[in-house]
């Protein structure tokens, strides 16, 4: 089986290297050396070998996989999964294998490739990072299910012609919702731990805010929420982030709208409401006091280092 999607459209011939499969028609490329694996645990539970290294994995949670690592359920698996195969070209026309290396890494620093690669910091060691399991709560279970869906709907139904930006766009959202999740033990320890620190007020918003980046939140829903008046909450954030949790939560939103913007050409409306902007004047103002630039602009001054969709 071909581990990425092509275009019913044989005049157009377009490749996506992006592709869902669901339980054991997924584990049967788990081992496929020419992708990455997002592997979702949805239900069950199941003993792997991960690398040599053995792990008791429960759902629900997610495990991510580079090309060069392998993977063997020691017994038949007693889950359901969903797993993501991508290569990293995928978000970047310029994220080959050959690139995934330590002097590779330092001397990019700073540019706007950079970026995509730290986006996949969940799959390699980039800038040191520790790649680890992640123990899902069922909010976050529920919202990379939802993702994963997009992508599939996207690749399989092919409705128009932006299928092949706006399936890269969900892949880019899920990326950054990985990097919102809270990991707490590496790998190597094979241990998988819930935060334990239940009243972490900033734990908790940060991770709701990232769940819900398209969506209108007010200080007075927080409030609600999280039962928390809005000074205290501020204060947290300010002691925590060194920021308001509003700032914060706009911040979250134009990073992501600036990534949609530059790695793939889905309308600027559509990037607009998937940031939680209904307004697509009022999203353009805030994305220009952000950077400096209008979302057109920004799009077209990427277009010189980035390949688009």
């Amino acid at each position: 089986m071909d581990l990425f999607t092509r275009s019913y459209d044989k005049n157009w011939n377009r490749i996506v290297y992006l592709k869902v499969l669901e339980n054991g028609e997924a584990c049967l490329h788990l081992n496929d050396d020419q992708t990455c694996k997002l592997i979702l645990f949805l239900e069950g539970n199941a003993t792997i070998t991960y690398n040599r290294q053995t792990a008791f994995i429960i759902a629900p949670s997610v495990i991510c996989l580079n090309h060069r690592d392998t993977i063997e359920f020691d017994r038949i698996p007693n889950c359901k999964i969903m797993v993501l195969f991508f290569q990293p070209i995928a978000l970047n026309d310029q994220l080959k294998y050959s690139v995934f290396h330590p002097n590779f890494y330092q001397k990019m620093i700073g540019t706007t490739l950079f970026q995509d690669l730290s986006l996949l910091s969940s799959f390699y060691d980039i800038n040191n990072s520790k790649r680890q399991f992640i123990l899902l709560d069922a909010v976050s279970a529920v919202s990379l299910t939802q993702l994963l869906n997009k992508i599939n709907k996207e690749l399989t139904e092919q409705a128009d012609g932006y299928w092949p930006c706006r399936s890269r766009s969900y892949f880019i959202e899920l990326l950054f919702f990985l990097e919102g999740l809270s990991c707490n033990e590496s790998l190597q320890n094979m241990s998988i731990v819930v935060d334990k620190d239940k009243n972490n007020i900033v734990h908790s918003i940060v991770q709701y805010l990232n769940q819900n980046m398209d969506k209108k939140i007010t200080l007075e829903q927080l409030e609600k929420k999280f039962a928390c008046n809005r000074n205290q909450i501020n204060k947290e954030f300010q002691r925590e982030l060194n920021t308001t949790v509003m700032r914060y939560f706009a911040q979250m939103r134009m990073q992501l709208a600036s990534i949609l913007l530059r790695d793939t050409e889905i309308p600027i409306l559509e990037v607009a409401f998937r940031v939680g902007y209904s307004d697509a004047a009022y999203f353009s103002r805030a994305f220009k006091l952000y950077c400096g630039l209008s979302p057109s602009e920004y799009r077209n001054s990427s277009y010189s280092t980035i390949s688009p969709a």
